[in-house]
């Protein structure tokens, strides 16, 4: 492929310490594939390349830790200084790729130019913004009509006319699981079906080498450690596994929670000082907050952890869960898109409580030892985007 790949990524070429979530490990894998077999000509719109770096901010200033507001602000200057870089580009000679939405470039003066886009969904943030903001009082598809965008606040447009304006002016749009395709269908009709393309991402974690007893803290051979593993903020469920500990009463062996994940986006501070209100009142656990995790130090959590649990509402995907499961950790999931593992209502802490005491009963097993395939997601977007 000789055309050009400009690649705006909102979230990529900051720090590992930065919790960005699975947009940022997306990104940072697919820039280290492509770099590395150079598939194409491959130019990254991020932050710190068009002058918007944000890693050596105050902490109140830093992308995770900004209000609504403050975020909403950030997109737009963003999506103005990447549609600037890419209109310094001829149509004809480069293919646009979007890592976000609402961070994402204008879609609208780029497909009226005539520039190929293939965008990537990491969260359908029509279905997101109902669910969490208007607690599915209202359902996506009746907010997705375009005529009532200009009547209000931008912050609302950052979330239904830049995903209308993605959906319409992109020739591709690439979704990690077959229910968030027939989602995106349902909220606009009129998108051909065969314009989106299911790409599960696959374990995309590089591969770490570590032993536990070179981290800050020990863990005895005889504990039982649940693990889970995401930021901290209200969409992740966190609050439901530890109330499902207080459900399982007395156990017969030592018994430990490890929560992986640092505050991180609207609310998420608030919303660790609750978890760490709940995990007070635990009793009959051990239960470790360990900050955001990366590199050996999760690798190490992820080969010693017993069981893996994902609470979250709600998951595009569900990175965290690819990688426990590579790692060979049994999984319980809510019944999100990545839903894996035995998958349950997390909502309810009894019937969760039961999905753990299950997997307590058969004690600590060895793991798996499979090896699990690497990742071809990198290689299967780069054909994607040499056909589109």
């Amino acid at each position: 492929m000789n055309r050009e790949v400009i690649y705006s990524a909102a979230h990529a070429e900051f720090p590992d310490s930065e919790p960005l979530g699975g947009g940022k490990a997306v990104a940072d894998y697919l820039i280290r594939e492509w770099r590395r077999d150079q598939p194409f000509p491959l130019t990254v719109l991020s932050p710190k390349s068009v002058g918007l770096w944000l890693a050596d901010a105050p902490p109140h200033k830093r992308l995770a830790e900004m209000s609504e507001l403050e975020y909403a602000r950030f997109c737009r200057q963003f999506e103005q200084a990447v549609t600037a870089e890419i209109l310094k580009h001829d149509p004809r000679d480069c293919v646009v790729l979007s890592n976000d939405i609402s961070e994402g470039p204008n879609f609208a003066a780029l497909g009226q130019r005539g520039y190929r886009i293939v965008a990537i969904f990491h969260v359908d943030v029509v279905e997101y913004f109902t669910r969490f903001y208007l607690r599915n009082l209202v359902r996506p598809e009746w907010l997705s009509k375009v005529y009532w965008f200009s009547l209000v606040p931008d912050v609302f447009r950052l979330v239904f006319q830049k995903q209308y304006d993605c959906v319409r002016h992109s020739a591709r749009i690439v979704v990690p699981s077959a229910p968030m395709r027939e989602t995106v269908l349902r909220c606009y009709p009129w998108c051909p079906t065969e314009k989106i393309v299911v790409l599960p991402w696959g374990n995309i974690a590089v591969t770490h080498l570590s032993a536990l007893t070179e981290r800050r803290y020990t863990i005895s051979d005889d504990e039982f450690v649940i693990l889970t593993l995401s930021r901290l903020s209200p969409e992740k469920g966190i609050e439901r596994l530890l109330q499902a500990l207080r459900h399982l009463g007395s156990v017969d062996n030592p018994l430990r929670l490890v929560i992986c994940g640092g505050a991180a986006y609207m609310k998420g501070r608030a919303y660790e000082r609750k978890l760490r209100r709940l995990a007070g009142k635990i009793a009959n656990a051990r239960v470790d907050f360990t900050g955001h995790v990366t590199g050996e130090e999760k690798a190490a959590l992820l080969e010693r952890a017993d069981l893996f649990v994902s609470p979250s509402r709600h998951e595009s995907y569900g990175l965290a869960i690819a990688e426990a499961q590579a790692a060979g950790c049994r999984v319980i999931s809510h019944n999100h898109y990545g839903a894996s593992g035995t998958v349950v209502d997390c909502s309810d802490p009894a019937t969760l409580a039961r999905a753990i005491s299950a997997v307590l009963a058969t004690g600590r097993t060895p793991k798996t030892g499979v090896v699990p395939s690497p990742s071809r997601v990198a290689e299967q977007l780069a054909e994607l985007l040499a056909t589109t």
